[in-house]
């Protein structure tokens, strides 16, 4: 065996460890993510279903620049979702950052929620360019001022864009009927 021999030897050896120790570390790294998923509760909700725009509305969200109909829906969900995530942590201040304005619920009706779970939504149509109507189904728990009742209840969210081009969506308006 010749000194070059090994020398080659070795350094293949040390390509292999190396590869082997970024696939390990990106694994960790991608279990790491998964477990630390907020939303992720075991025999928690269901993720929540695909958001569905009406085919051929000028007032979809695609109208917005920037962004497909699925992406702006899809964002839509994930802001109600976190407003009910936040409620039911009990990180109700938070929650009410959410809202457009301060009269969607007062802070009355926010104090008297005490659980409102997540279950499923979708995007239900878009009066305008900057508007949607998030139907969600929730599982809701509250006291006498509550703005829901206790039990499964289906919420419909109206969300706008926060200023012209870019930015999340504010809830504007949360009834139990259309």
């Amino acid at each position: 065996m010749s000194p070059r021999g090994a020398a080659t030897h070795h350094t293949g050896m040390t390509f292999r460890r190396t590869i082997f120790a970024l696939c390990l570390a990106l694994v960790i790294l991608l279990v790491v993510a998964a477990l630390s998923q907020p939303n992720r509760r075991e025999g928690g909700p269901a993720a929540a279903s695909a958001p569905s725009v009406p085919a051929g509305a000028d007032a979809s969200p695609a109208a917005l620049p920037g962004a497909s109909a699925g992406a702006q829906g899809l964002d839509a969900v994930r802001t109600v979702q976190l407003f009910c995530d936040l409620v039911g942590s009990h990180r109700l201040w938070r929650a009410a950052e959410l809202f457009a304005t301060p009269r969607v619920w007062t802070r009355r009706e926010l104090l008297a929620l005490r659980q409102l779970d997540f279950r499923s939504a979708r995007v239900d149509f878009a009066p305008e360019p900057s508007t949607l109507v998030v139907v969600a189904r929730v599982q809701a728990s509250g006291g006498p001022e509550s703005p829901v009742r206790d039990g499964d209840a289906t919420l419909f969210f109206t969300l706008g864009r926060v200023g012209t081009t870019a930015g999340g969506w504010l809830i504007t308006a949360v009834t139990t009927s259309p």
